[in-house]
């Protein structure tokens, strides 16, 4: 664990401290009200998404250059087997733009499908 450089005071209602008092009391016997205070901060200041540093600002950013990259890919690879499943058939010299649009229109199912089988995990 860090080095604790900072220090705070803080004011709480006598209600609030026998909560502490029953938590602490029911975590190991090395953990100190300062442990649960310093979780309890660390947690709220995790899932703050507007706070840029946090793990779910994070996490949430990640997804979202994630889900634009698969989106991507998933349009290409589309493009691509509708290219070899044409190549095979002999399909005229609009193949290239019949294939774009076939991977636009089908590409948002795709994806839905892609979704769906991974929340099933």
């Amino acid at each position: 664990m860090s080095k604790k450089t900072v220090r705070r005071s803080i004011t709480m209602t006598p209600e609030m401290r026998d909560r502490l008092m029953l938590l602490v009391s029911k975590h190991p016997r090395d953990t100190t009200e300062a442990d649960l205070i310093r979780e309890a901060i660390r947690l709220y200041l995790d899932t703050q998404e507007d706070i840029i540093g946090s793990r779910k600002h994070f996490q949430k950013s990640l997804q979202e250059r994630l889900d634009k990259l698969e989106s991507s890919v998933t349009f290409h690879l589309n493009v691509l087997i509708y290219l070899l499943a044409s190549l095979e058939s002999n399909i005229d010299p609009q193949l290239i733009a019949q294939a774009i649009i076939a991977s636009k229109r089908d590409g948002d199912t795709l994806l839905a499908q892609i979704k769906a089988v991974r929340d099933m995990k």
